[in-house]
């Protein structure tokens, strides 16, 4: 049970990793994007890049910090909601196998208990 929770917390540093780093590149994207008109002010760059960054760092930051949590309290609670969400919204973005590695482990630390 103690290896597999290591293995999601791995995991889960690593989404936080690569979900930054997707956020910071969607962000100077939309950013750029948004300061295409000719009218346009620092202030519609940083609206672009501050929502281009919300749109990757909620699901992929600020819901790993969640999962964190909620691993750190299993043993007691034996509750992993948060994580399977977590772990189907991974899927859906880029990350699939990384999101299927998490759902492989969060099933084996179920049936270990």
């Amino acid at each position: 049970m103690e290896r597999r929770i290591k293995y999601l917390k791995i995991t889960l540093y690593i989404e936080m990793v690569l979900g930054t780093g997707m956020g910071a590149v969607m962000a100077l994207f939309l950013g750029t994007m948004a300061t295409d008109s000719p009218t346009s002010t620092t202030a519609d760059f940083v609206m672009g890049a501050l929502m281009g960054f919300s749109l990757f760092a909620i699901p992929l930051v600020f819901l790993p910090i969640l999962s964190l949590r909620e691993l750190n309290r299993f043993a007691e609670k034996r509750v992993s909601l948060i994580n399977y969400i977590n772990s189907a919204i991974l899927i859906l973005f880029v990350f699939f196998p990384l999101g299927i590695w998490q759902i492989y482990n969060l099933v084996k630390l179920k049936s270990a208990d």
